[in-house]
């Protein structure tokens, strides 16, 4: 389970640098670049989180859950950089979900675009979820300086499948200290855990509050809808609340 794309943070060039990529994701939800950290120091971040339920590309794999993810993030040059990510889950209510993973991302600014390069391994106990490593390339483009169109595509060895999604996000400053993020989008499958064509409509949103520069708390609010008629899974309405802190 990892945090990826659930907040992921603002580079900085020539930096070492905090990053919350999602996910944690018992999920890798998948927008990897968001402007919600935008006043987080950069350095190591740690990020506990707790969901009311994963939902990880329209499956439900667990319910109540506690993840913990430790991030970073390196520029080569003001265009250029990687960043990395380990993560564990488990599954704190009635089931034995488990869930751990390592990804690394490299990525490069042309302008407005934002081109990612990446690989996850991900391992799951007490899920239908197969063990595997997940190759990723994604693309994002600046509409303005509060909005970014994203889309993502990934080939999974552990499903066998492709998942592919697009989306749209959105940053609003309240004040100094706190933000919202909006985004939502589209995804689609080709024999990704037996499931074929459009996936699921997904939508989020969350609100930042910043307590001093090196402590965060983030509470969000999230829907996963099935576009399949025919499939025999669930939507999803969930929510949770992230805790960051940068060292």
């Amino acid at each position: 389970m990892d945090i990826s794309t659930s907040m992921p943070i603002k580079r900085t060039a020539l930096t070492l640098s905090t990053l919350i990529v999602s996910m944690l994701t018992l999920q890798a939800e998948e927008s990897h670049r968001s402007m919600a950290l935008d006043d987080i120091p950069y350095g190591i971040e740690a990020v506990a989180q707790y969901r009311s339920e994963y939902n990880y590309r329209g499956f439900i794999l667990a319910q109540d859950s506690i993840d913990l993810q430790l991030g970073a993030q390196y520029a080569f040059d003001n265009t250029t950089y990687i960043d990395a990510a380990l993560w564990f889950g488990s599954e704190i209510g009635k089931g034995d979900f488990t869930g751990t993973g390592t990804m690394a991302e490299l990525s490069k600014e042309l302008g407005d675009f934002t081109l990612s390069l990446g690989a996850t391994y991900r391992s799951y106990s007490s899920s239908f979820f197969e063990d595997g490593v997940s190759a990723e390339l994604g693309a994002s483009y600046q509409l303005s300086q509060n909005c970014n169109l994203s889309a993502l595509a990934t080939y999974d060895t552990g499903a066998e499948g492709w998942y592919s999604n697009i989306q749209l996000a959105y940053y609003h400053r309240i004040n100094d200290d706190s933000y919202l993020n909006l985004s939502g989008g589209l995804s689609a499958v080709d024999d990704f855990y037996q499931r074929r064509g459009l996936n699921d409509s997904f939508a989020k949103c969350s609100y930042t509050y910043n307590i001093n520069q090196s402590v965060s708390v983030s509470p969000y609010i999230g829907t996963s809808i099935l576009l399949d008629s025919d499939d025999t899974g669930s939507d999803s309405l969930h929510g949770g609340v992230y805790f960051a802190v940068s060292f």
